[in-house]
């Protein structure tokens, strides 16, 4: 009982100063989750081809990415909380407007600019806590910020269900989120962080490191994005209520949330591509499955969906970790920049390739194409595991769930003490010295 009690308390005592940070962070995931799930049907009500719509939805990615290779000049200008609240506040308003004009040109270049404010917010996001965490406790911190992301964008899922009669209901209430989002952020104490940029290190040179990491890195993009952006598009055209959409991205999400930790601390104890591998088959066999059961609705939904979740969305942590096993402290954020770059590449491609064989072949191309492609990754890992067999781990770091974020590329990741802390020490020190 002591121990528990411990535990809760040193938990308790990371969250206490966050609690402001974890706060605003759940309202934005909420928001631009339910931004995503909404454009998704939306544009299907107004029978866009899955194709193009795919294609549109699709440019949000193509703004996270440029966010973050751009964003950052912004960032180490203004500071994190004045850059923060500008970008949220113009995705704030960029949401509204989708409502004045149903043009697929014109949602195109919102969701492009959609893309860039979120991926431009989360770099202000994780940086910052990446300042508050050291190498004791980052893996809890880790966890905890990527637990708020996925509640956030479980709770959109579920606000589908909200009467929407006259078609503007969802955009108010995204811009509601965002702008109450802005509230805890903006009044917080916390310290900002000195920011110090990296160039990234050759594709080439990661590749030769640890082909499977590079390539794992962008089939999980390619699922993810899948997985967001058609989700809901495929459930409505496999006849499923409103309710039961909602329902299967909520648990699809949650199954993700749920089984960021247990399956990290599984991969810590051994060969990282052997849980890769695992959930790629777990994924490759659930996915055709999936289209035979989720029209019978109840348990087969939400089991199958939570099963679906937690095989896809455990991919790119392990990725993430089992890279940064391979890499020395001197390349570590060199190799996080192009792993943002591949993650945003299957962000794009996934829902671009799946949206049009959804429209030329028919539904069941959404659970093929992701059971197709895991089939690929396995294929690929059992014939890299037979080349080099033990993969000689450089130094074995602690998997954390990992978002899809550009938070690797600042070096304040390696630092042992957080900013505060710095200016603790060098307080104390003039202090002493009179």
């Amino acid at each position: 009982m002591d121990v528990l009690k411990s535990k809760f308390n040193a938990v308790r005592a990371i969250v206490s100063p966050l609690s402001a940070f974890f706060i605003g962070t759940g309202l934005t995931c909420c928001a631009y989750a339910l931004m995503t799930s909404v454009s998704s049907l939306r544009l299907e009500a107004m029978g866009v081809p899955t194709s193009k719509a795919g294609l549109v939805l699709s440019l949000y990615y193509l703004g996270y990415v440029l966010a973050s290779l751009k964003a950052y000049r912004i960032i180490n200008k203004v500071g994190h909380i004045r850059a923060f609240t500008a970008y949220v506040s113009i995705f704030s308003a960029l949401s509204i407007l989708h409502f004045f004009n149903s043009s697929i040109f014109f949602w195109g270049v919102m969701r492009l600019a959609e893309g860039y404010c979120i991926g431009a917010a989360t770099l202000c996001l994780e940086s910052w806590l990446n300042t508050r965490a050291n190498n004791r406790n980052r893996g809890v911190v880790m966890s905890l910020y990527m637990v708020t992301t996925y509640l956030g964008s479980s709770l959109a899922q579920v606000m589908l269900n909200i009467p929407d009669k006259g078609e503007v209901t969802f955009y108010i209430i995204i811009s509601v989120l965002f702008s109450i989002a802005l509230v805890p952020i903006s009044l917080t104490a916390l310290p900002t962080p000195e920011i110090s940029v990296h160039e990234s290190m050759p594709l080439s040179k990661l590749y030769k490191k640890t082909p499977v990491g590079v390539v794992a890195c962008f089939v999980s993009g390619f699922l993810v994005g899948s997985f967001y952006v058609l989700g809901t598009i495929f459930c409505k055209k496999m006849g499923l209520s409103m309710a039961e959409t909602s329902m299967f991205m909520f648990f699809g999400v949650l199954g993700g949330m749920v089984a960021q930790i247990p399956v990290g601390r599984i991969s810590d104890k051994m060969d990282r591509r052997y849980v890769i591998l695992a959930s790629s088959i777990v994924l490759c066999v659930l996915s055709p499955i999936i289209y035979f059961v989720i029209t019978k609705g109840g348990w087969y939904l939400g089991a199958s969906a939570f099963i679906l979740g937690a095989s896809l969305f455990v991919i790119y942590p392990v990725c993430v970790s089992h890279i940064n096993d391979l890499v020395e402290d001197k390349e570590r954020v060199q190799a996080s920049g192009r792993l943002i770059l591949l993650q945003g590449s299957g962000l794009i491609a996934g829902p671009v390739v799946v949206s049009f064989f959804m429209e030329h072949i028919g539904n069941v191309s959404f659970c093929i194409s992701l059971s197709a492609i895991t089939l690929a990754l396995i294929i690929f890992i059992k014939k890299h595991m037979k080349i080099k067999p033990d993969i000689g781990y450089v130094q074995v770091t602690p998997t954390t769930p990992i978002p899809v974020s550009t938070s690797a590329i600042f070096e304040e990741l390696a630092t042992d003490d957080t900013a505060a802390d710095r200016v603790k020490k060098v307080l104390a020190k003039k202090n002493k010295d009179i």
